[in-house]
Order: structure tokens, then sequence, then C-alpha cells
């Protein structure tokens, strides 16, 4: 494949021995069974089409992980990038989904040197087919810049992923949001999701580590639900990530 364009998921569970159904499911949003070198996998018709591609792509990884006999129901719960960490079959499936949909011999030229913003979560979710909650993690795991990914569900702190350059020390948010912050405007309607621009804060308005009153951090905020805000955190000045380190290093 040589573009994003290219990735044709059901093409690929058909090449590896899977048929692809949508249909109506019962406690699950995504459903694999297969027996030998055959599997059907069954995917919610009612989710986003981000949604169910990122679902299927998630059970085809179950499929070349455990091929043969398997059943998997997978909820809501189990799929998503944000759900990546660890070593449970979820988690590998959620990595493998990821790296499918958006391969780093793919990815990393058309993202190379692009701001980490929503605006470019936004460029490379249309091409590869893709949330731009997905998107914007992929971009932070990346590596371009140093950054995170922080998700907020009903003004409390839901999940995090980091970069792979951000220290276990700046990883450390707050668990209710500060009065400053692009995402506590969302909630308060103070903002419309498409109006937000990137904004340099405060690093201690996110952050909490001892030194974070000291730097400066970029903030870029979209609510992607009515109860749920994803922010863009990175480090256009990356002093206070070499301070860390040299703090806890030294």
């Amino acid at each position: 494949m040589d573009r994003p364009e290219d990735i044709d998921l059901e093409a690929i569970a058909y090449d590896k021995g899977a048929l692809v159904k949508y249909r109506p499911l019962n406690g699950c949003e995504a459903r694999i069974v297969g027996l030998g070198d055959s599997a059907i996998i069954t995917i919610d018709p009612e989710a986003i089409k981000e949604r169910k591609r990122f679902s299927l792509a998630h059970e085809i990884g179950h499929w070349m992980q455990d091929r043969g006999t398997q059943a998997h129901a997978c909820k809501k719960s189990d799929i998503g990038p944000q759900r990546s960490a660890g070593n449970t079959r979820e988690s590998e499936a959620n990595r493998f989904a990821s790296q499918l949909l958006m391969p780093d011999y793919l990815f990393k030229p058309l993202c190379a040197k692009k701001p980490l913003t929503f605006v470019t979560a936004a460029e490379l979710a249309k091409r590869f087919r893709t949330s731009l909650t997905a998107t914007a993690i992929k971009l932070v795991q990346t590596g371009n810049s140093p950054g995170m990914v922080v998700c907020y569900r009903n003004r409390k702190f839901d999940w995090m992923t980091p970069g792979p350059d951000v220290p276990k020390a700046l990883q450390r948010t707050w668990p209710m949001l500060d009065e400053h912050t692009q995402a506590h405007e969302l909630f308060a309607g103070n903002l419309s999701g498409d109006a937000t621009r990137p904004q340099l804060i405060d690093a201690d308005c996110w952050i909490d580590e001892d030194n974070a009153a000291d730097y400066t951090l970029t903030e870029h905020a979209i609510m992607v639900a009515a109860d749920t805000v994803v922010t863009l955190l990175w480090w256009h000045d990356e002093s206070q990530i070499r301070d860390c380190d040299d703090r806890h290093t030294s």
C-alpha cells in the first residue's frame, strides 16, 4: 500500500480468512468467532465510520494474534488507541489496530515537521479515515514534538497518553480542570469546539509537578462529545523536559 487511501480493511480481513459483517450487537461493539483458518467478524453498524474502522482493525488484531479457535466479544470500553498500554489481549489488539490503520511508513512522512495541533490531526484523519482522537494519539506517539493527549469527561480526568519523550514526572495532570485552561472553557460553554486555537499556557495549569509554574506549554482542546474534551499538550520550549530529566537523573 502506497497511500493511506489504499488501506482496505475488509480486503485485509478477507485475505486472512475473516468475513466481515455489519449487524446489531447486544452487549458489545465488535465480535470475532474463529475456527481453524476461518473467522467471522461482526461490527455494530450504528457506530460512526471511523469507530467502525478501528473496531474492525481491532478484531483483525485478535485474529492475527490468536488465529484458530477463538471467540471475542469486545465492549466499547475495550476498544480504542487510548487503551493500548499493558500486555492484555485487548491492549495488544488496540496497538495492532493503530498500526494497521496508520502504519508508520505512511504516517511519519506525512506528519514530519507539522505542528502538534488538531489542525494537523484533522488533515491526517481525513486521509487515514481515523478519528481525531486516534490520530492525535498517533501524532504524540510518533514523537516529532514532546507532548501528550489528555481526556476529561464531565470535567474530571479520564485518560492520558504521553509521547515517548515526556518524563513520567510530567505525566501527572490535575484531577479537575484548572479554570484557565481551554478545556475548562469548552465545558463552560465559553468556546465552541471549532473556534479553539493553540494557546500558550502556564504549565502548572495542567501539570502536577513541583516546578511547573516556571514553565509554559501549548494547549489545543476540542470537544468530542457533549461530556468529553480531548486536549493536545506539547512543549515548544523543551526546558521543562530537560530540567525534569536532570532533576530525576542526578
